[in-house]
């Protein structure tokens, strides 16, 4: 539990460095957006380099000389942080299987022609373990249920990912819209998303895998709150930087209000 205790306590210090300049917000909004966009083409072995989804996401549209899928993909995955950023601010909102399923249909819109639907057969290279077909509305109804109970926080958010994976109800998208749901809960109780990286990605399936074939939920625990520890280091970094310039520009003549008028903005980049 140690390193749950030092996550408590960044979000601690984070909360007390709200409201940040709203540069700051803007510019880890950004980053953010990037790092999980790559990271949702990377769990779904979509192959884009960064370069590209850097190029995509800056003109908003797709380029002609790409494949068109992974772009759309890029595209559609800006619009789900988006629908992310909104139900995280929902007033009296729950979260439940119609999110997901609103994530994933926005997710693979015009991708996909079972985008948003549940899988109505095996899915493929499978290792059995996840429900058949026949009862995968019993397992997704059982989840809403329990989401629906859970107390918004980095446990619920880990444990709404596994639960989610464990059941796998789409035919594809299901770890990118596992990752959607545990980054709005964790959004819900005021903390950064996770982000897998390329060095992440092999132990990250690996972890997920074991979780729901063996039950063996620690591994994948373990390495989630190493992903959110590393989120809230880079927000007390730039909130660090943040305070040495606005304590720079309050040394000369008019620097607060100079820093005043610059705007800010209440939390971790929660406006898209």
């Amino acid at each position: 539990m140690a390193l749950l205790d030092d996550i408590l306590e960044k979000k601690r210090v984070l909360d007390d460095a709200r409201p940040m300049p709203l540069t700051v917000v803007r510019d880890l909004a950004d980053r953010f957006e990037r790092g999980l966009t790559t990271a949702c083409l990377l769990v779904e072995g979509v192959e884009l380099s960064p370069d590209d989804i850097r190029m995509v996401l800056d003109r908003g549209a797709v380029l002609r000389s790409r494949p068109a899928d992974p772009q759309r993909l890029v595209l559609n995955h800006r619009s789900a942080l988006e629908l992310m950023a909104r139900l995280s601010f929902q007033g009296g909102g729950v979260v439940t299987e119609r999110t997901i399923a609103a994530f994933h249909g926005v997710l693979y819109q015009g991708i996909d022609t079972n985008a948003g639907r549940y899988r109505e057969g095996p899915l493929k290279d499978d290792a059995g373990a996840s429900p058949d077909p026949a009862k995968v509305r019993v397992s997704m109804s059982a989840l809403s249920g329990w989401l629906r109970r859970t107390e918004a926080g980095p446990e619920a958010a880990f444990e709404a990912h596994h639960r989610l994976m464990s059941v796998r109800p789409f035919f594809q998208g299901n770890a990118a819209t596992a990752l959607l749901l545990c980054n709005l809960i964790l959004n819900r109780a005021g903390f950064p998303p996770v982000v897998v990286t390329d060095e992440d990605r092999e132990m990250y399936g690996a972890m997920v895998e074991r979780a729901w074939s063996l039950g063996d939920k620690t591994p994948f625990r373990d390495l989630m709150m190493r992903l959110l520890d590393r989120s809230l280091n880079l927000c007390l970094r730039s909130a660090a930087r943040a305070l040495r310039d606005f304590e720079a520009a309050d040394d000369d003549e008019g620097g607060l209000g100079a820093a005043l008028d610059d705007g800010y903005e209440d939390g971790y980049g929660r406006r898209p």
